[in-house]
Parts: structure tokens; C-alpha cells; sequence
């Protein structure tokens, strides 16, 4: 809790914070996350009670190893894919389970709640742990018809009602269930305002009806199935928010906190170290690949500079979360596992899409492969986004207009009312067999894909309609008018009369050498 929260001497602990994402394909990313403690024998010899017996030597010093709980990170509520941990040289470091991470979070926000003379009550404490403790995934992923609602809007009461009763039994009336929507609309409002990011209908800070399903789930509450005794606990958590908003500013890290719990978690782990010495502690896991096409930020305000128009109307773009939060520093880079994808200079916005004005970033190092940054500043925004724009090698886009092109002119000819003979036949078919070549090529990874999709889909488009115009010319559009037309006839009469005039005088046709006589031809 002393290092979650830590007060003005410990909040330099955290030296160093390492985040290194990896585009692994157009579903998965790697996020490698290293986090630099320094030496924890302060704080530890503050609080550990010195005349516990075993705990010091007789020289007042710490044994050189000791098991602590350490924050490793502040993940949102989803369930983890290829997660590791290691702590100190590669030694073993062991995640807590989540019901610890949801008692010591509500532990933190009562210990920050009391120096304001707003204690969190037993009735009041029952509900911020249910906050804590509910997981989008019993809704989204059991039932997703149910917030089938569209992305940023509240969750329609019924949809609340038919969850409760599938997922926690609780048979709740639509008249009771919107009195309870009214009870908790303010502190709704006042979680979702000290948060201050888009509104998700899935967090059970600003849909608290959502918690209200996790109280049976609480060892500690023996009516939770009771819909008198909910409303109870509804009441105590309501009445505790109005007091912390009385008292103003200074409950704002409670307010934020909470409302952080809504959406996250806290990642806690076991760690031996040496208390004596500065260590590090190592995570990894895979994430969800956000890619986008269009513009995926907000226009910048006209004092600044932003990324043209068209340019995010062509590239697609990837969306990487940074958690730089924190008094140390940070370190980000940003790459991809496929050679043939190359990265733009990524835009930093905020959570709501807005280009962030002042990033606060000291050093930088991009190429067409990685993107880095590097910052001290405290600053800095706590959580943002970089905009990653994507696209394919130098090579690989000139090849592919190049056939666009040819593609592009060979159906214009087509389509064109002219007669065409077979040699130019065979010339504009041609192009046709570098697209198919294209398409039928398979890419290194399913983010090569992504990225060239659309122009493999325009070439698509060309060769059908190459296709059918070439159905359509066989079939006889802008074939000969037909025997009534004296423009297709006239080459063969010009034969026939040449033919006549080179005649032997009796009307004898002269032999040719490969045979046959006017008559017969």
C-alpha cells in the first residue's frame, strides 16, 4: 500500500519504467514491460517493527533477503494472454491472485479517505470492493447481446436487469431498479468527472448497478442476495461520495481512485530481494492489436502542427496505450515483427482523441523501423495514446501501383469503343496475370495484409471488371456492325477488286501458289 500510494520521501522508488511493444500480427501485440526499484531498506525499516524478533540482526540491518508485495503494474480488467513475470536476476516472482488485489485496493482508498475525516464505513466499504471486484467479462463475454448498445452510451436498464438475474440470481423488479438508478445517478457523475476519460458503459465505477451483482460474492456479505439490504449498501456509498464531495479538492485522489477501480486492477506480485540493493522486475504479455483506418485523432488546434488530411484517410494506423505515470522515468519504443511494415512518426493523443499539446518528451529516435521516446518530466500526461501510422517497404507500394496502374488503363481500354486486334489483345491481358500474381501472394504476417488490404482489393475490383469487359466484347459489344455496313466491308472489296485486276483477260482466275481461285475463294 506504501508503494501504491506512496507519500513525498518513497515516491522515487520507482526509478525506471521500460515499455517496449512489438506488432507481432493484426490481432496480437508484445508488450515487454521492465520496472527499476530502487534499494527498499528505508521504507522497509519504517515500517517493519524493529523489535519483532527475526527480523533484524544485531547490527539493526534487514536479512539480505525479504519477501515483499510489490505493484507491478495497473492492467485493465481483461483477461491476461501469454502473461510471465520475473523478479530480481530472473528469480521467481509470483502473481497474487485477484481477490488479494481487490482487498488491498479497497484498503488503499480507506487508508486515503481517512486523513480527510471521510471514513469508508463497513456498509460503504462493502460496495467499493464490488466495484473492484467486477470483471466487463461476465457481461460482455457472456452475454454480448446485451451491451450490443453502440460504443459510449449507457447501458439500458434492461439489459442491467436481465444481467443480474442470469449472472447473480437477483430477481430485481424494473420499478426498484430505477429507483436505484436514481439513488446512485450523482455519484455516477461525480466518478465518471474525477476520472475524466470516454464514458464506458462497462465500468462498474460509472454503471454501478453493475456492482451490485458482486456483493454475494463477498464473503463478508451475508445478505447479498437481499434486495432490502442492496439498497442499504447503495444508500452507505452514496452518502459516503457526497461527503468527500464536501470536502473538495483535497478528496480528489480518493475520487480518482475509486473510479480508476472501476476500469483496472492492480497487479501485485511476490518478490524475494535483497533490501539493500536496487533491482528489477520484468513482464510480459500479449495484447489485443488496435488498427484503425481513417483519422484516428482530432484535428489539432490551428497554433499547432497535425498530420495532413489525406494522410489519415490513407494509412491505416495502430493504437498503443502508454501508462507513463509515475515520478521516475520512462522509456517507450514501438516496433513491428514484419520487415516489410514500416512505421511513421506515431501523434500523441489523449484518451478522447485530442493531440496532446505539450508531450513533454526529451529525446526521441525513429527510423522506418522503431519509434522511441524517452521522458522525466513529471508533467508528463499520465496515460495516453500514440497513433502508429503503418504502411508497406518502398518496394513492395511501387511494384503494387505500378500493376495498379497498368491495370488502371488497361481496363480504360477496354472499355473504349474501339476494335482491338489480337496483338493488342494479348498486350493489355497482360497486366492481368502481374494482379492475379499479387493477390494470389501471401504475405509474411496478417498485419502485412491488413495494411495492403484495400489495394488488393481495388487490383480485385480491376481484374472482375477486365473480366468482364472481356465477356462482353466476346458476346459482340463493339464487335462489326453487321453486313449492312459498308465501313467493316470495304478492306475485303478493295481485296476482291485487286484480285480481279490481276486476272487473265478470258475470265480465267490465275492459279496462286498456295492454290484455289477467285471462284472458290
Amino acid at each position: 500500500m506504501t508503494l501504491l500510494a506512496p507519500p513525498a520521501p518513497y515516491q522515487g522508488l520507482r526509478r525506471r519504467v521500460v515499455d517496449q511493444f512489438t506488432l507481432l500480427s493484426a490481432n496480437r501485440c508484445q508488450l515487454t514491460r521492465s520496472v527499476n526499484w530502487g534499494p527498499l531498506d528505508v521504507v522497509l525499516n519504517e515500517i517493519v517493527p524493529v523489535a519483532a524478533g527475526g527480523r533484524v540482526d544485531t547490527a539493526g540491518r534487514l536479512p539480505p533477503e525479504v519477501l515483499v508485495l510489490l505493484p507491478v503494474s495497473t492492467l485493465t480488467k481483461r483477461a491476461l494472454v501469454a502473461f510471465d513475470l520475473s523478479g530480481p536476476a530472473g528469480a521467481d516472482a509470483h502473481l497474487m491472485p485477484y481477490g488479494t488485489s481487490v482487498a488491498i485496493q479497497g484498503n488503499l482508498i480507506a487508508s486515503l479517505a481517512d486523513p480527510l475525516g471521510v471514513p469508508l464505513d463497513e456498509r460503504a466499504r462493502r460496495l467499493v470492493d464490488a466495484i473492484s471486484r467486477f470483471r466487463p467479462g461476465r457481461l460482455s463475454g457472456n452475454y454480448p447481446r446485451l451491451v450490443a448498445t453502440g460504443r459510449g452510451r449507457p447501458l439500458p436498464l434492461e439489459s442491467i436487469r436481465a444481467y443480474l438475474e442470469r449472472e447473480a440470481d437477483l430477481g430485481v423488479s424494473a420499478a426498484r431498479l430505477r429507483r436505484w438508478q436514481d439513488l446512485v445517478a450523482d455519484a455516477e457523475q461525480v466518478l465518471a468527472a474525477a476520472l475524466n476519460e470516454p464514458f464506458d458503459p462497462l465500468s462498474s465505477a460509472e454503471t454501478l448497478l453493475l456492482a451490485v451483482g458482486e456483493l454475494w460474492r463477498d464473503p463478508d456479505v451475508p445478505d447479498g442476495l437481499d434486495l432490502v439490504a442492496i439498497e442499504g449498501y447503495l444508500t452507505a456509498f452514496v452518502t459516503w461520495i457526497d461527503q468527500l464531495v464536501q470536502v473538495g479538492a483535497a478528496a480528489e485522489p480518493v475520487l480518482t481512485t475509486v473510479a480508476e477501480y472501476g476500469r483496472r486492477w492492480e497487479a501485485l506480485a511476490a518478490v524475494t530481494i535483497d533490501p539493500y540493493r536496487p533491482f528489477l522486475i520484468k513482464s510480459s504479455e500479449q495484447l489485443r492489436t488496435v488498427l484503425v483506418r481513417g483519422r484516428a485523432a482530432r484535428a489539432r488546434p490551428a497554433e499547432g502542427r497535425s498530420m495532413p488530411a489525406w494522410r489519415q484517410l490513407l494509412h491505416p494506423a495502430a493504437l498503443i496505450d502508454i501508462d507513463s505515470g509515475g515520478t521516475g522515468s520512462y522509456h517507450a519504443s514501438i516496433g513491428t515483427d514484419d520487415s516489410s511494415i514500416e512505421l511513421d512518426t506515431p501523434m500523441m493523443v489523449d484518451l478522447f482523441g485530442d493531440p496532446v499539446r505539450r508531450t513533454y518528451i526529451e529525446d526521441i529516435q525513429r527510423n522506418r523501423e522503431v519509434y522511441a521516446f524517452y521522458t522525466t518530466d513529471a508533467r508528463r500526461p499520465p496515460r495516453s495514446r500514440l497513433v502508429v501510422g503503418l504502411s508497406v517497404s518502398s518496394d513492395v507500394s511501387r511494384i503494387t501501383g505500378a500493376i495498379g496502374v497498368l491495370m488502371i488503363l488497361t481496363v480504360s481500354l477496354c472499355a473504349l469503343p474501339v476494335r482491338l486486334s489480337p496483338d493488342a489483345v494479348a498486350v493489355i491481358t497482360l497486366p492481368s496475370s502481374f494482379a492475379a500474381t499479387v493477390l494470389l501472394t501471401r504475405e509474411r504476417s496478417s498485419l502485412a495484409a491488413w495494411v495492403l488490404g484495400p489495394a488488393k482489393s481495388f487490383l480485385l475490383a480491376l481484374l472482375v471488371a477486365l473480366a468482364v469487359l472481356a465477356g462482353l466484347r466476346a458476346a459482340g459489344w463493339h464487335g462489326p456492325a453487321g453486313p449492312a455496313g459498308s465501313a467493316p466491308l470495304a478492306p475485303a472489296a478493295v481485296w476482291v477488286a485487286r484480285a480481279r485486276r490481276r486476272a487473265q483477260p478470258g475470265g480465267a482466275v490465275r492459279e496462286r501458289r498456295w492454290g484455289g481461285t477467285l471462284e472458290a475463294l
